[in-house]
């Protein structure tokens, strides 16, 4: 277990702990507990019709959300209804250069049942924020997918919930076969190859002190995540995996294809 994920992991045993306890002002609850309605909620996602990537997004998630009932609305809409602790809203956000796809609960954060105020569930990057390119958004239905699965998960732990997309860094690749800094990444993820991890790598479009890079190894059939790294940003030679990170697909038992 790395050490990050065993820091996020020691705090989800604090917190649970903490959700046994009543503090001055209010119950502390864990994420477990706070996503317990998700499925019988209403996800409100936010559409923006000048956004190429919001477009990409609505029509992917008309044909692959499945895990609860959803609505578009409108930015004017989320506005207004992003305080109100009666729905989820799946946003686009820019953060230093990246487009994420926000998946949060809404709330007013002075609300004093702390059961009822806003949190961000998880975000994945999806694209760069000014330059998406047709790469980044193939894997759209994918990254729609990750949420989802990562969502079932949280629901089940708190450890998955609280530690994030890195939970799947711990997986065995036993079988699967590796395919990272390739032409033949796009065709196996086209066609859906069975047992073929493709990775991609998401880059900041304006470079800065806080710019971060974000790489994904992803089950070109089933769109499992089996890699995530979220690293400073510095040029674009960092933008390719590295030896490193190909070693350890080995060590996992990946196929590495020579």
């Amino acid at each position: 277990m790395g050490k990050k994920v065993l820091k996020t992991y020691l705090i989800c045993l604090l917190l649970t702990a903490g959700s046994l306890i009543c503090a001055a002002q209010g119950k502390i609850y864990t994420r477990k507990v706070l996503l317990s309605d998700f499925s019988s909620t209403t996800l409100k996602v936010v559409a923006d019709p000048t956004s190429l990537i919001s477009s990409v997004m609505q029509t992917e998630l008309a044909s692959c959300w499945r895990i609860s009932p959803y609505e578009f609305c409108t930015t004017k809409d989320y506005d207004k209804l992003q305080v109100d602790n009666g729905y989820y809203f799946l946003t686009l956000i820019e953060d230093e250069g990246v487009c994420f796809i926000r998946l949060s609960k809404g709330g007013r954060q002075d609300d004093p049942n702390t059961l009822k105020r806003p949190f961000e569930v998880i975000r994945v990057p999806v694209a760069s924020a000014t330059n998406p390119n047709g790469r980044e958004l193939l894997f759209m239905d994918a990254f729609l997918d990750i949420i989802q699965d990562f969502v079932e998960q949280a629901m089940q732990s708190d450890r998955v919930a609280y530690a994030g997309l890195e939970t799947c860094n711990s997986k065995r690749l036993t079988g699967k076969r590796v395919y990272v800094n390739s032409e033949l990444v796009e065709e196996h993820y086209s066609e859906g190859t069975p047992d073929a991890l493709v990775g991609i790598s998401i880059v900041p479009s304006t470079l800065g002190l806080k710019s971060r890079c974000y790489k994904m190894l992803i089950d070109a059939q089933t769109h499992e995540l089996f890699y995530y790294s979220d690293k400073k940003y510095k040029n674009s030679s960092e933008e390719e995996f590295t030896t490193a990170e190909i070693k350890s697909f080995d060590r996992r038992n990946g196929i590495i294809p020579r």
